[in-house]
Parts: structure tokens; sequence; C-alpha cells
């Protein structure tokens, strides 16, 4: 028994000690090139592609305005604010769709 005890102490002393996963939060902003009900995938102006992993959390606006998923398309410019370890894990937060430049619609 007492084994047991010492044994379930110090266990519990390096998990307690573990860090824990480190997530940031980290912005991205590019062109929207596809979006499906769990992921957007975007295009930055350097050209990398970004998929930001869509959830029930996930808010997307325009000019302050909410919006839902479905106003998200193809073609759009965002900003984009995900919770993750860097850009190939990203839990999208907040999506901010751009408004177009004077004269594109």
């Amino acid at each position: 028994m007492r084994k047991l005890l010492l044994s379930l102490a110090v266990l519990s002393v390096l998990v307690a000690g573990a860090p824990a996963a480190a997530h940031d939060e980290i912005e991205v902003a590019g062109q929207v090139t596809a979006v499906t009900a769990k992921t957007v995938q975007l295009r930055t102006k350097d050209g990398k592609a970004v998929t930001l992993e869509i959830d029930g959390n996930t808010r997307v606006k325009m000019a302050g305005k909410a919006l839902s998923l479905k106003d998200l398309k193809v073609g759009q410019s965002v900003k984009a604010l995900g919770f993750g370890d860097s850009l190939a894990d990203l839990v999208a937060i907040d999506v901010n769709i751009q408004p177009p430049a004077a004269g594109k619609k």
C-alpha cells in the first residue's frame, strides 16, 4: 500500500510539473481560396497556403457586422485570428472579411 501511495505521489508531481501545451493567437491575412463547413483556406500575399479550422466558436464579420460562414466566398480578402502553435494548425477565432477596394465589386 505504501509503494502504491508513493508511486501515485511521484506521478502527480511529474504530471503537475509538465508544461501545458502552448498555443498562441496568430494573425493571418490573405485571399480565400476555398471554404468548407470545417475549413477556410487562404493564400497569403507571400504565396503561403494556410488552412484555418472552423468550429462552433468561429466568428465571421464584415465591418463589425456578424455574418455566417456561408457569407464567406472564394476570392474575398480576409484578416483572420487563429489559435494554435503555427500557421499549420490554426483554429479560427475571428474571420474578418475586408470590404472590396474602391471601384471593385
